[in-house]
């Protein structure tokens, strides 16, 4: 599909107030009349996929109004990169595509709608296919980096030349560098998020193991007729908890 660079408003159409509202990272145009969108995620969200498929349906329906012939809608392509997570779970590949096919047979049923997933987190170290370094390229955090990037290929070295050129304005490098610093701030609440988690896990997981012990304690003493006040006196565990385990 040969693309026309044309980004175009990235807000999805309304058709009500009732409607929700969708915001896409980059929205394209082909020269076929086909849209792509290509999505940034940086954290992990519920109900992702479902989320994918409503902006996706949303530009398949906005391309036709009332009345109007379906020979009119054209492809729409959904890529969405994963940065920090995996949205694919039973799938090692770091480039998933998914289209509207017949499970048993392979058959496809319409080509109007595609679905990319491309996760950083899996990407072979030693790939160097074109998506791989495009990804390389996305993710570079030093100028070694980029340099690297730049020697793979005349469209590479264009890429990083246009790149440095944009950040070398001090405009842009101010709104790059805000939502660099936006991005680090949310990974690094996700990662004391993660943190907290397990160490609430940790801490619910002793408590449980330690009352677990003072049960088995109680039915070994219960076993020998031990009195249920000696028991309770030696296990801090409630005379109602004790008559239970009999």
């Amino acid at each position: 599909m040969s693309i026309d660079i044309k980004i175009v408003d990235p807000n999805l159409k309304i058709r009500s107030p009732l409607d929700k509202r969708g915001i896409l990272d980059i929205k394209l145009n082909t020269k076929s009349g086909g849209i792509i969108d290509v999505e940034l995620q940086v954290r992990e969200t519920a109900d992702m996929d479902k989320r994918v498929l409503f902006y996706a349906s949303k530009m398949i329906s906005e391309q036709i109004n009332s009345g109007e012939e379906y020979e009119k809608i054209k492809k729409v392509i959904s890529i969405i990169i994963c940065t920090d997570h995996n949205m694919i779970k039973d799938s090692k590949e770091y480039h998933n595509r998914y289209f509207l096919i017949d499970e048993k047979t392979g058959s496809k049923f319409t080509d109007v709608l595609e679905i990319d997933v491309i996760e950083f987190l899996k990407l072979p170290k030693a790939d160097n296919s074109d998506l791989a370094t495009w990804l390389k390229f996305l993710n570079a955090n030093s100028e070694e980096e980029l340099e690297m990037v730049a020697k793979s290929g005349t469209a590479f070295n264009e890429a990083v030349c246009r790149y440095k050129e944009l950040t070398n304005d001090e405009a842009t490098r101010m709104i790059l560098e805000e939502r660099e610093k936006a991005w680090k701030d949310e990974r690094a609440r996700l990662k004391f998020a993660t943190q907290k988690g397990k160490a609430e896990g940790l801490k619910q997981g002793e408590k449980k193991g330690r009352n677990e012990q003072k049960i088995e304690i109680a039915r070994k003493m219960l076993m020998k007729n031990k009195d249920i006040s000696e028991i309770m006196e030696f296990t801090d565990l409630s005379e109602e908890e004790i008559k239970k385990l009999r």
